[in-house]
């Protein structure tokens, strides 16, 4: 490694005491460094899925803060590059990843800005490099002579998706960072998705009642239907389940043949009398068969002939 000359030493704050963006805070004093110090790995903004950009050094407590200094990898071409964003003052911020093992809620260990509660006990596994974060005081010191030591409105960018069973919800005391604008806001739109919800509910019954409607018309109407077509002979009583499936799956088509089937003849229209010409008027097929004149009622009157075939049989005479 190349050794680095005080005056451009690259330490780092890692984290301190002070309120991050979040509201709470974390205690220098709770921390459990032993595993980072087996492994100081540098990553970039936490991205644990990509190689580390380098190392971290001499780590110390001092004041109420935890340091360290950088060491970036040379053969890396993208850790060369945080590198001079370091080192031009580009990029001066860093952030720890860490697994919270207390958490205390209580008012007594808050401080004037702090809205939420404190990390007590917490373990340090990584510290990145970053551009934005939320304790203002994790970045680069500055030891050049004349050049005070920066400070922003943004530092660290805290991580805590490692947190035990009793991980910090930041979402539960959310209402407490809250201004009472946004909170009347927030309980305008909760009112808006309740209305809404209950509108859905109300139109999704309508919709129901309206198809238990539909479905009850629509088997009014095929049962008549087919009550008609037994009656008048066009089916069979026994041909009605199949005629059924068919007016359920195709209404028009099947009600279009259900209308061009003939009907079957009366006892009544059977017995009853032709209205043909001439001597033929009058008489019954049944009459004019027994009396062997049906050939000559043919031959006489054939549309005469053909009407009673049909009133009689409930079908087209055919030659």
């Amino acid at each position: 490694m190349e050794k680095e000359n005080e005056n451009n030493k690259r330490t780092f704050v890692l984290t301190d005491e002070t309120v991050n963006s979040y509201g709470y805070r974390v205690l220098t004093s709770g921390a459990m460094v032993d595993r980072f110090r087996n492994n100081p790995v540098m990553l970039y903004c936490h991205n644990d899925c990509t190689l580390p950009i380098g190392r971290w050094e001499n780590l110390r407590e001092e004041n109420g803060r935890l340091l360290a200094d950088a060491v970036f990898d040379r053969k890396d071409q993208f850790a060369l590059e945080v590198e001079r964003k370091v080192d031009e003052g580009l990029i001066r911020c860093c952030s720890i990843g860490f697994e919270v093992l207390d958490y205390d809620e209580s008012d007594k260990l808050k401080v004037p800005g702090q809205r939420l509660g404190t990390v007590t006990k917490w373990e340090l596994f990584e510290c990145s490099i970053c551009a934005i974060g939320s304790n203002r005081n994790a970045m680069r010191l500055s030891h050049e002579p004349g050049i005070p030591a920066p400070v922003f409105s943004a530092g660290i960018r805290l991580t805590l998706t490692r947190a035990d069973e009793r991980d910090i919800s930041i979402n539960q005391n959310i209402s407490e960072i809250m201004t009472d604008q946004e909170r009347q806001e927030m309980e305008q739109l909760r009112s808006q998705v309740q209305t809404l919800q209950t509108e859905n509910q109300t139109l999704t019954a309508e919709r129901d009642n309206l198809r238990e409607a539909a479905r009850v018309a629509r088997e009014a109407e095929i049962d008549g239907l087919l009550a008609a077509a037994v009656n008048d002979g066009r089916i069979a009583e026994t041909d009605r389940p199949q005629w059924k499936e068919l007016l359920n799956v195709a209404p028009e088509n099947a009600k279009a043949a259900l209308a061009k089937l003939h009907t079957r003849s009366s006892l009544a229209q059977m017995m009853g009398q032709n209205k043909g010409k001439g001597e033929f008027a009058g008489k019954s097929w049944q009459e004019l068969d027994r009396a062997g004149r049906l050939a000559a009622f043919k031959a006489a009157d054939p549309e005469g002939f053909k009407a009673l075939y049909h009133e009689t049989f409930g079908v087209d005479y055919k030659e």
